[in-house]
């Protein structure tokens, strides 16, 4: 083992310590800052751990032996932040139209990899990831870890009764934390060898993330977010949702079609009824229509025929019992009267009766008279025609 010198600092302050794990040894950091949100974060020690044949890529290894150092040094009490070497994780670079911070960075890049079929949509993943400066347009470092290999670090980190707060995978110098991670690790002390710097950046940077102000697309916690839980139970959630929302909408869709149709069975008996009342009313218009054409008629007949008016007063008055009229034939001066008499005693009695009627200005004459038989011979009535002048 070997490490730097430790100081101590007069003050209320922060504390937190970063760890990164090579295949050869694990460096973790002591970073301190004074109690002030503006103050600047600065490591206070540092220890490197030669793997010496252990598997440090083993999450229960490694939490054995950081807490063996943690102990050591009297950081056991003091919040964790881990950074795994980039053999461990699926790296890329992704360019996005917009600037994105937060958790819409990490679900752009996250649906970025799925459309572009980088990520499998089915496989539960947790992503990282960092703006690169200065790129036009503007593109994104992401790192991305199968979503329970990052469990099983904090439960290993857990069972060994240590506080792991956060865990990420370092971008290139830093990413976004670069001036901070160099303000940090200055000034370098004479005995850092080349790979106790290089592995030194990663520690400090996994520290820098316990600070309250990181930004949460950098790095990954314990507590599963919510979209992750919902992503691990899609198929589950979307039958669900789905399921919910066609009955939803089959309910919905009935209830429409209920009223639909009882508003058009309403419809239905109103044309009905007023069809019914319609036809009625045709027939009445119809009925009206052809009286009035009737009274109109019969009023021209008796407005222009008023002799004929006069006519059949005087036949009406001259009626004798056992005469029956058939028929009246007249012009602007003959008048032919036909009908049936029961003998001829009664036919005489209407010849009488006529020529006594001074409307008739001429004797009434018989133009015909036919006593009917029946088949056996027996007489019947009489029938006849009479004449005369008006």
């Amino acid at each position: 083992m070997s490490g730097g010198v430790g100081f101590r600092l007069p003050w209320t302050v922060r504390e937190a310590v970063g760890i990164f794990p090579s295949a050869e040894r694990m460096v973790l950091v002591h970073l301190c800052a004074a109690d002030d949100a503006l103050a600047m974060w600065a490591v206070a020690e540092s220890r490197t751990v030669e793997a010496e044949g252990r598997d440090l890529s083993d999450p229960k290894v490694l939490a054995s032996c950081v807490r063996a150092e943690l102990l050591r040094a009297g950081w056991e009490k003091l919040p964790l932040g881990l950074a795994l070497p980039h053999e461990e994780a699926e790296i890329t670079e992704r360019a996005l139209p917009v600037l994105l911070a937060g958790e819409e960075l990490r679900e752009a890049l996250l649906w970025s990899l799925h459309a572009e079929g980088t990520a499998d949509a089915e496989r539960d993943i947790c992503l990282c990831g960092t703006p690169l400066v200065g790129t036009v347009p503007q593109r994104y470092w992401a790192a991305w870890v199968d979503a329970e290999r990052i469990r099983t670090y904090f439960s290993a980190f857990s069972a060994a009764g240590l506080g792991l707060h956060r865990m990420t995978v370092c971008p290139p110098n830093g990413g976004a934390l670069a001036d901070a991670v160099e303000t940090a690790r200055e000034p370098r002390m004479p005995w850092e060898s080349a790979a106790e710097t290089d592995d030194l950046l990663p520690a400090i940077y996994a520290g820098l993330l316990l600070r309250t102000d990181s930004p949460v697309h950098l790095y990954w916690t314990g507590e599963k977010p919510l979209l992750g839980r919902m992503r691990a139970h899609a198929a589950a959630l979307i039958a669900v949702l789905a399921t919910a929302v066609f009955l939803g909408c089959a309910a919905a869709d009935a209830a429409a079609y209920l009223v639909e149709r009882t508003a058009r069975d309403q419809a239905v008996e109103e044309l009905t009824l007023r069809s019914s009342e319609r036809a009625r009313m045709e027939e009445f218009y119809a009925l009206r229509t052809d009286l009035a054409e009737r009274e109109r008629l019969l009023s021209a007949f008796l407005s222009e025929s008023l002799p004929v008016r006069a006519l059949l007063v005087h036949l009406g008055t001259a009626a004798v019992d056992g005469v029956r009229l058939t028929g009246i034939h007249a012009d602007a001066q003959n008048v032919r009267i036909e009908g049936v008499a029961s003998d001829y005693a009664a036919l005489s009695a209407l010849i009488g009766a006529l020529e006594e009627d001074a409307f008739f200005s001429a004797e009434v004459t018989l133009e015909y008279a036919e006593q009917e038989k029946t088949v056996d011979g027996t007489l019947e009535q009489i029938r006849f025609v009479l004449h005369s002048r008006w």
